[in-house]
């Protein structure tokens, strides 16, 4: 049963480590869609103007502040960053799993050792 279970756990392993890469590289283009979301906002605060031509939001505290409003209120913004949110989480998990089957090789081994030392 150990010999058995120490053969299945790399192919274990490997398919936990492409799940995690998976995530990473989804974690990336959420956050780069979300950087192009929050460029896209600063710039139409900077160019929003009022009725005389003026900027409406005339200092960097004023485009902040209206940048944090649109993302409260912005449904695009509430996905991804909800998207991004879960992926992390899912990573976290899978990363956990991996420790997991990784302490479970080395107490299957720690057990061989054992055994093997036991018979001798």
């Amino acid at each position: 049963m150990i010999k058995t279970r120490l053969l299945h756990l790399p192919a274990e392993i490997e398919h936990v480590k492409k799940m995690l890469l998976t995530y990473q590289e989804d974690i990336e283009t959420l956050k780069e869609s979300i950087k192009r979301w929050e460029i896209e906002q600063l710039d139409d605060i900077a160019n929003t103007v009022d009725d005389n031509g003026k900027p409406m939001y005339s200092n960097d505290a004023k485009r902040k502040a209206e940048l944090e409003r649109r993302k409260t209120s912005d449904e695009q913004y509430k996905a991804l960053s909800e998207a991004l949110r879960k992926a992390e989480r899912e990573m976290a998990v899978k990363s956990i799993a991996l420790d997991k089957l990784h302490n479970e090789q080395g107490n299957l081994r720690a057990i061989c050792r054992l055994e093997s030392a036991t018979n001798d």
